[in-house]
């Protein structure tokens, strides 16, 4: 699959760096993350979803890589899990039901939200099965699915 070496590489930088910051050695972390950061756009920009999903993942607030925040960026962290989840990634359904159950860069949107839940749970999530029971068991209590 195209991508997936600059993946496979990005994903040896980033082990990298999570031991350096157990270590906390701030120098080597800075490095692993600057070699990560090219590695992981080059996937995404080659069609890799599981690029896609992490490269997106850079511009959430909390993202994992805990850089300086100067990243944070709603419209280009949908923009990229929904290209992940478009390709199938089944996290990133999750993640985007998350958004729009909060109403976090898109309008708050619960029938949508549960619908993203489902696909992840189709997909395989862990987490998309246990969050579309929550939803669904929600709206019914809300009479919005009967």
């Amino acid at each position: 699959m195209k991508g997936s070496k600059a993946l496979k590489e990005a994903l040896d930088e980033i082990h990298i760096l999570m031991e350096n910051a157990k270590k906390n050695l701030s120098s080597q972390k800075k490095d692993s993350y600057s070699k990560y950061r090219p590695l992981i756009r080059k996937s995404a920009y080659l069609g890799n979803p599981e690029g896609q999903y992490r490269y997106a993942q850079m511009f959430e607030f909390n993202n994992y890589t805990k850089n300086d925040k100067e990243d944070y960026n709603n419209k280009k962290y949908i923009y990229w899990m929904q290209k992940a989840a478009n390709n199938g990634y089944a996290e990133a359904y999750n993640n985007l039901a998350d958004y729009y159950e909060r109403g976090i860069g898109v309008e708050k949107d619960l029938k949508k939200s549960f619908e993203l839940y489902k696909k992840a749970e189709e997909l395989g999530s862990y987490l998309g099965k246990k969050n579309s029971k929550l939803m669904e068991k929600y709206l019914k209590k809300q009479g919005v699915l009967f």
